[in-house]
């Protein structure tokens, strides 16, 4: 059984392809077969790993290549990626309204029968691509900014999902991780304790990831934070501790062992 997880948040800028690709990368290295999509039509895994190469990836699966064709391997067996590359002014409106109503997105999902998890990351927003994703997903995790801004918006995602269940999607929220947390800072730790104190048990995620300026080093020189040297920087242990959350949120799969590498891409 392949289990498809969207990363969305209805606010820019909060860290959701950070999240996306570091969790992916740490599921991977937990044992799970780990198939992340980007369907952001920005590009933002492409970007963050400097690939924008034309060579496979979800704009040519889309334009008919097969799938296992159109995937990107990486050193870390069992963690594969399909970038949404080069795409061009209105292009990318295009695509994100093919998208939208899910279905070539479930096709996707259904094909990589050789992958336990389809992890899509998503635009900013809850429209296009990311309700596309969401139609096609078992579950979602809310990247939520550690800002009063993003609380205040944060109804709208729960609004959207009611919806979407409404029409007989089966997605669910798994998770709230809270991101860019400033320890230091009033308005950042109120917005922790209020989403701790009004939101289910168990629904908010323990481990969040603070504001550090390490992830703007990981994005320069283009790797996830977890291969950013031979020894990763303590925060990218957050990333291993939201794996573990995350896969006990997930049915049982099977799962085999994966060696840690020293670069992403062969």
């Amino acid at each position: 059984m392949t289990v498809a997880i969207s990363f969305v948040s209805q606010k820019g800028g909060v860290g959701k392809t950070t999240l996306a690709l570091n969790i992916s990368l740490a599921l991977a290295k937990l044992g799970f077969r780990v198939l992340l999509v980007d369907v952001d039509p920005q590009g933002g895994i492409a970007i963050s790993l400097d690939n924008e190469s034309e060579v496979g990836g979800l704009k040519a699966y889309l334009a008919g290549t097969p799938l296992r064709d159109a995937v990107l391997t990486t050193r870390l067996a069992g963690f594969s990626i399909l970038p949404l590359q080069h795409l061009r002014g209105l292009e990318r409106a295009a695509v994100s309204s093919d998208l939208e109503s899910g279905l070539r997105l479930q096709v996707l999902v259904d094909s990589a029968k050789q992958f336990d998890l389809v992890v899509f990351d998503t635009p900013a927003g809850l429209s296009g691509s990311t309700l596309g994703a969401l139609r096609a997903s078992d579950l979602a995790f809310t990247a939520m900014q550690a800002e009063p801004l993003a609380a205040r918006t944060f109804p709208q995602l729960l609004e959207v999902l009611g919806e979407l269940r409404d029409e007989g999607a089966r997605i669910s929220l798994a998770g709230i991780i809270l991101t860019m947390v400033q320890t230091k800072i009033d308005s950042s730790l109120k917005v922790m304790e209020s989403m701790w104190e009004n939101m289910p048990d168990n629904l908010v995620l323990d481990a969040h990831i603070p504001r550090d300026p390490v992830f703007l080093k990981a994005s320069e020189m283009g790797v996830p934070l977890g291969l950013l040297s031979r020894r990763p920087p303590p925060i990218a242990h957050r990333f291993d501790e939201l794996a573990a959350e995350i896969s006990n949120l997930l049915p049982a799969l099977d799962k085999g062992e994966n060696d840690e590498p020293i670069s992403l891409f062969v």
